[in-house]
């Protein structure tokens, strides 16, 4: 019974972690946002790293991968010549959406994955890598 008790008080605190965490990264850290090249969407680079990454568009116009059930989604959408990243976490009452780079501990090991993969997109455009963000580089969002 204590054992019971014990795994299931460790996986609230868990829980609560991550959706603590994640949430200030919603305020702090929105999204990370790329300028890229002009028609990047519809460029045979970006088709073919979406495809090698099980990137799937949506009828929403987003690039999404994953549920964000057991691991977090991330969502890439263009605004012009604008490339917005964002990872996601399900916690079924809501879904929190923040940078892929922002300097918070949950799920950081499947992000640098990820932001490894969009560096070499980032490459092929000749455009900088992407970095993890400073906890001091803040964007505050007034609620």
């Amino acid at each position: 019974m204590v054992f019971v008790f014990s795994v299931l008080f460790g996986a609230f605190i868990g829980i609560f972690f991550l959706w603590f965490s994640s949430k200030n990264a919603v305020k702090d850290h929105p999204e990370l946002r790329i300028h890229v090249p002009e028609g990047a969407e519809s460029s045979p680079e970006w088709q073919e790293w979406a495809q090698e990454n099980d990137y799937k568009l949506n009828d929403k116009g987003v690039w999404a991968k994953g549920t964000g059930m057991l691991t977090s989604a991330t969502e890439i959408r263009f605004e012009g010549n604008d490339m917005l990243v964002q990872e996601c976490i399900n916690f079924l009452l809501g879904i929190n959406r923040f940078a892929i780079n922002a300097p918070i501990l949950a799920g950081k090991p499947v992000r640098m994955v990820k932001i490894k993969a969009l560096n070499k997109l980032m490459a092929q455009w000749n455009l900088p890598e992407i970095v993890f963000g400073n906890p001091e580089d803040k964007v505050r969002i007034k609620n």
